[in-house]
């Protein structure tokens, strides 16, 4: 019928429009997209960076395309800032630390008829303090020339780090051990052997001392623990000095016909001493 026909010929011309649309919509894509982009782009941003105000500051300044000398800026800062922050916190441990070594310090009793004189390092020479330093302390806190001067880094150890030289009111000097005048009885491990510090031809170092006039047959234990001696009035027996690192062979320079010298690496640190105990002498010395 007539009405039929121009019905579906209504129906072919709308699908024929349809199609021509879409085929020209896809040609002129970049023309229309990019226009359409740019202008939602410009309606939709400042809703844009509203949703972004609780990201970073420099995520925000990203977004917002801040030229590159201003991110570095940034950047810089934030590099002291961390900087800053990891001195804080090295410098918080290293007071633990010290807290700590000071709490053993205090907590440590002293051999029977002496005493401890709590003190610590108040001057010393960069180039030269392992010859020499000064504490706070002195002769009208009880402390004497000779008096032997240790530290606790580990609880119930107490190890030797040296002697009190010249003596003031408020002040005194502490020979280490590594300073040649230092020249003191030493036991090796638990037994009889006896040696002295510093009286070989050797040449001590920053963390190793000679020690000599030891035993012939002297032969070195692996750890073998080195201290004190008592045979000193003024330095208690067994406090620790260090270990036996190294010792004379058979027919070596440094040996003689009737004794023997080796190294001691000592226990105390020198490049980090602060808190210090001077053990002052027996009462009615």
């Amino acid at each position: 019928m007539p009405g039929n026909n121009i019905t579906d010929n209504r129906l072919m011309i709308t699908i024929l429009c349809v199609i021509a649309f879409i085929f020209a919509a896809v040609l002129t894509y970049r023309w229309w997209g990019g226009m359409l982009s740019r202008t939602a782009g410009g309606f939709f941003r400042p809703y844009l960076e509203l949703a972004n105000v609780s990201n970073s500051v420099l995520s925000d300044r990203t977004l917002l395309l801040h030229d590159r000398i201003t991110l570095a800026r940034e950047i810089e800062t934030l590099r002291r800032h961390n900087t800053n922050l990891e001195s804080r916190s090295g410098l918080a441990m290293a007071l633990l630390e010290e807290n700590r070594r000071l709490r053993r310090h205090l907590n440590l009793r002293p051999p029977r008829d002496w005493h401890y004189v709590h003190t610590e390092v108040l001057l010393r020479d960069p180039y030269a303090w392992h010859s020499s330093f000064t504490i706070g302390h002195g002769e009208v806190h009880g402390i004497s020339t000779g008096d032997a001067v240790i530290e606790i880094r580990t609880p119930g150890i107490r190890n030797l780090v040296g002697i009190i030289g010249k003596t003031e009111p408020y002040r005194a000097q502490v020979l280490p051990l590594g300073n040649p005048g230092v020249r003191i009885s030493v036991r090796l491990g638990k037994g009889e052997t006896v040696g002295f510090l510093n009286v070989s031809d050797r040449t001590a170092s920053l963390q190793e001392i000679p020690v000599g006039l030891l035993p012939k047959d002297y032969v070195l234990q692996k750890g073998q623990v080195v201290t004190t001696t008592g045979l000193e009035r003024s330095i208690p027996d067994g406090l620790k000095v260090g270990e036996m690192s190294s010792i004379d062979s058979e027919g070596e320079f440094f040996a003689g016909d009737s004794q023997k010298s080796g190294f001691v690496k000592l226990t105390a640190d020198y490049n980090s001493l602060r808190f210090l105990v001077v053990i002052t002498g027996k009462k009615g010395k």
